[in-house]
């Protein structure tokens, strides 16, 4: 198995072969789900496409046990998601695609923050004018694609659902600081088959193709880089994990975005 521990910041193993993770005794044992290929087929370009039983692997809850108190006390969650190297009939493995809640009393939703461990992901971010609504009135706002590499974070911005693909023939692992207090929903992703654009490969070539399930018609997607935040713990050089731990403070955006609006958006550098 692979050391993943010195960017992890605690003690993590990754095997290559299976996804399969392995934290030290140290760290509590995180409850799992997975999301199967009939699960996530109702998000596919191809509904019918083939692939492995389990697409990917998300532990809840998860980290030192000796931060429980920091968890609590910031009301913070700690997870890591493994995700296998697939195609899904000519569709690149993806998640399903989530959106978060208002916070309550304001019309401000939850961000989450994400740290890839191994491997390379794209973030596609899509922000909505009715997250419940009906294909034939889903009307799609703004879409933000960006790829994060090995070592790198990213902050889902408030109010933009988003969904991961790998598009690389290896593993990849991520792991994410975000509230704990919500749930997730998923709006009208599996009515509208997923968000507005698919990344599907063409003649050996990835290719972005619109999602034709949105009778409204998608944005054009705006391209973005990822750029170190100090103030809000994003650096290069120190895991998201340590960060926190070290200055829980400067996570407190994760559960109060809006004195934070400036600082999120200057993770994103539209290309």
């Amino acid at each position: 198995m692979l050391d993943l521990s010195g960017r992890a910041g605690y003690p993590l193993r990754i095997d290559e072969e299976t996804c399969g993770i392995a934290l030290g005794s140290e760290m509590r044992s995180p409850g799992y789900s997975t999301r199967d290929l009939q699960a996530l087929s109702k998000v596919l370009e191809d509904p019918d496409a083939d692939g492995p039983e389990i697409i990917y692997w998300m532990y809840r809850h998860t980290g030192r046990k000796i931060d429980a108190g920091l968890y609590e006390a910031h009301a913070l969650r700690y997870d890591l998601s493994s995700f296998r190297s697939v195609m899904l009939g000519r569709e690149y493995m993806k998640t399903s695609g989530h959106y978060h809640p208002n916070i309550a009393g304001t019309a401000v939703a939850y961000p989450e923050i994400y740290e890839v461990l191994y491997g390379e992901a794209l973030y596609v971010m899509q922000k909505m004018v009715d997250y419940g609504a009906s294909p034939e009135d889903a009307e799609v706002e703004d879409v933000i694609v960006a790829r994060v590499r090995a070592g790198q974070k990213i902050i889902m911005p408030p109010g933009y659902g988003h969904v991961t693909i790998n598009t690389l023939d290896t593993p990849m692992l991520m792991s994410n600081w975000v509230s704990g207090a919500f749930n997730s929903f998923y709006g009208s992703v599996e009515e509208c088959r997923g968000f507005a654009w698919y990344l599907v490969e063409e003649d050996g070539e990835p290719q972005w193709i619109a999602n034709p399930n949105y009778k409204r018609g998608v944005p054009e997607i705006r391209f973005a880089e990822v750029r170190e935040v100090p103030e809000l713990g994003v650096t290069w050089d120190t895991p998201m994990y340590s960060a926190c731990v070290q200055a829980p403070e400067k996570f407190e955006f994760v559960n109060d975005p809006a004195k934070y609006e400036a600082q999120i958006w200057a993770n994103l550098e539209i290309q």
